[in-house]
């Protein structure tokens, strides 16, 4: 081989490594999901499968919203994530705070297949996230112990619930957004909730709760027999024969869901681009709903009969069914709340 030869294969053979070792690095992206049963779901509805029809490999790093949102200013200008799940709320807060890339539909197709409710906009219109799935608050009741079913929230200042009533707690992420719902319905602001804090006080609470796992279990331990609870967790008592019915009340059950964001400056955009709109797609949309119940935010997506009865807005409902957050006004309002209910309330 002549040296002209030589360098010229020397060369190719260089560019030709060059753009694989690009390629490899393309080949990886690390995505904020969640703990538990949910980071689970999101592992086997979604993960699993998107490497396995792509090949691209994801890292998953669990935690929740609020750490996660910690990390994406943290790492601003020189992101580790590419993608990040988010609760609504924090969602919002990401957005206002530039961390967030817009989701662009001609490169993340699925957008189209979505429902309204479940693309989310800034005031420029830009999308900053999408829905992986909705979850939601009602009314759960001990059968055994309830002879008439609650249909409203105010139904929980029932003489027959006194002493054996709950609801989430400010540090919950539906607490503040339960309070709202009730500011609502007695037609007060959220930043004048002291009515709403009155009627609390009336109301005989046994306990509050600030995770999902301690509202079961007061279920569970007879100590409450009516109460604010995420519908998952009345499905799950129910699976274990516990005496434990989910009502949407007819104000709506409170939603909230499950949502995905591209991270700004990310240098791996195209490979979480390609991640968020498999996430949207009807297979995994169906997958999660099945596996943990959460309410597709994809149209058209066939549930089992088992699946459509444990839906969070009911089996007859849809999304139209479920009272949607303002999570601005939410976020807006949110120290002031809590600083009011822990004073009034919990005599802090």
């Amino acid at each position: 081989m002549n040296f002209y030869r030589l360098s010229l294969f020397t060369l190719t053979a260089l560019a030709t490594s060059s753009l694989t070792h690009t390629a490899n690095a393309q080949e990886s992206i690390t995505v904020a999901t969640y703990g538990g049963e949910w980071g689970a779901a999101l592992q086997a509805c979604i993960i699993d499968p998107f490497t396995e029809a792509t090949g691209i490999s994801v890292i998953p790093e669990p935690g929740v919203s609020a750490v996660t949102m910690s990390k994406l200013l943290q790492q601003k200008n020189a992101p580790a994530l590419d993608a990040v799940w988010m609760d609504g709320g924090v969602s919002e807060q990401a957005a206002a705070q530039g961390v967030l890339a817009t989701i662009d539909p001609d490169k993340v197709p699925g957008v189209a297949g979505m429902v309204d409710e479940g693309v989310y906009k800034d005031a420029n219109g830009k999308i900053f996230a999408v829905s992986t799935g909705y979850y939601s608050l009602g009314l759960a009741y001990n059968t055994d112990e309830v002879e008439t079913a609650p249909k409203s929230w105010k139904d929980l200042w029932n003489d027959d619930f006194a002493g054996a009533v709950t609801f989430p707690s400010p540090g919950n992420a539906m607490g503040v957004p339960f309070l709202a719902e009730l500011a609502k319905a007695k037609g007060t602001p959220l930043n004048e909730i002291e009515p709403v804090l009155e009627d609390i006080k009336k109301l005989q609470v046994a306990a509050y709760f600030d995770t999902a796992g301690a509202g079961t279990n007061l279920f569970q331990s007879g100590e409450v027999i009516a109460g604010a609870h995420y519908a998952s967790s009345a499905y799950a008592m129910r699976d274990q024969n516990l005496p434990i019915a989910f009502v949407v009340p007819e104000e709506g059950a409170i939603g909230g869901d499950i949502r995905l964001h591209l991270v700004a400056n990310t240098p791996r955009m195209e490979s979480a681009e390609k991640f968020i709109d498999f996430a949207i797609g009807k297979e995994p949309a169906k997958c999660m709903a099945e596996r943990i119940y959460v309410g597709p935010a994809t149209k058209d997506v066939e549930l089992s009969e088992d699946a459509k009865q444990r839906m969070p807005w009911g089996p007859e409902g849809s999304i139209k069914s479920l009272s949607l957050p303002n999570w601005n006004d939410i976020n807006d309002n949110r120290a002031a709340v809590i600083e009011a209910f822990n004073r009034a309330i919990a005599g802090k």
